[in-house]
């Protein structure tokens, strides 16, 4: 298994230790501390917003906030509901906001972000049960702000990856709409870490290690089992989804979740495409202003979005 980074992720790397960010690293922090640090962090990856036409807030039913990214094509306009990543217990509403930017100029779509209730405050299916939410918003309340409730799609990196997944399951379980297609971001989609990637990149010297998603899946659990289908929807049925794109990083504990999910989408026969980009490690999608890596991983998302949406 390749295990080197790509130079331009080393020169990333270097950047961002001049500047003195830093990951927050609850195993190590206070949560607080470690939230913060991730806050600023996330911030510097940011950079400048991204113009867009406008980017506008909604409160929905339950006190749930929506962010809308709106570009600069005639309403109304497909949707994309993009669920972050950060553990279950990491990350806000501006975390990936230059992503989110880019997605909608790009690919003329509206993109969604929301403000989930994190861990371990919260804990499985409060998170899960949001995401529905909104996806239920989008179709039945927001025509009033220029969203084609019949072109949807849900998209989630990382414990997004999960949610957005197990959010298709349960709209499936219930007989509901589906959107048109889905994209799976090296999604934390296991609770099983005895795998080939965790061996390989679970020690920490990949940023993301086994010990933290370890932590990470213990408060988002709480009482619930690791082997919840529900909670760990690599373990579910995956029929009757829509089409998925899965996108992994090749230096990741989490790459084997993805590895795993291929075939038993085929199996289920659900289309489905796999890319996995070398040379970087798990978070790479946040890194466009740095990575021409996370520069094509977007653009997958974009080609995707404009095949399945219009």
């Amino acid at each position: 298994m390749p295990n080197e980074f790509a130079p331009e992720v080393l020169a990333a790397f270097a950047e961002l230790e001049r500047a003195g960010f830093v990951q927050g690293d609850a195993t190590a922090q206070p949560l607080d501390a470690a939230r913060a640090d991730t806050r600023r962090f996330q911030a510097f990856l940011n950079g400048d917003p991204v113009p867009l036409r406008e980017v506008e807030e909604v409160t929905i039913a339950g006190g749930l906030r929506l962010r809308l990214y709106h570009p600069d094509s005639p309403a109304p306009r497909p949707a994309l509901l993009h669920v972050h990543g950060g553990g279950f217990a990491f990350g806000t509403i501006d975390t990936l906001d230059r992503w989110k930017r880019e997605i909608a100029r790009d690919a003329g779509v509206t993109v969604v972000g929301l403000e989930y209730a994190l861990s371990p405050e919260n804990t499985y299916p409060t998170a899960l049960e949001q995401v529905l939410a909104a996806l239920r918003w989008l179709r039945e309340g927001a025509a009033s702000y220029g969203i084609d409730s019949a072109r949807l799609a849900v998209s989630g990196d990382s414990a997004g990856g999960n949610l957005a997944l197990a959010a298709l399951l349960r709209l499936r379980d219930a007989g509901e709409p589906l959107p048109r297609c889905g994209a799976i971001i090296y999604g934390m989609l296991s609770a099983e870490h005895d795998s080939p990637s965790h061996r390989a990149f679970g020690g920490g010297e990949y940023g993301l290690s086994t010990a933290k998603l370890d932590w990470f899946w213990s408060q988002y659990l709480g009482p619930t089992p690791r082997e919840d289908s529900g909670a760990a929807p690599l373990r579910a049925d995956l029929h009757g989804l829509p089409p998925l794109l899965l996108l992994a990083a090749a230096l990741d504990p989490l790459l084997d979740d993805t590895l795993k999910l291929a075939p038993r989408l085929t199996e289920a026969g659900v289309p489905h495409t796999l890319r996995v980009i070398e040379g970087v490690h798990h978070g790479f999608i946040a890194w466009t202003r740095l990575l021409p890596q996370a520069r094509a991983a977007r653009e997958a998302v974009v080609e995707s979005l404009r095949r399945h949406l219009g």
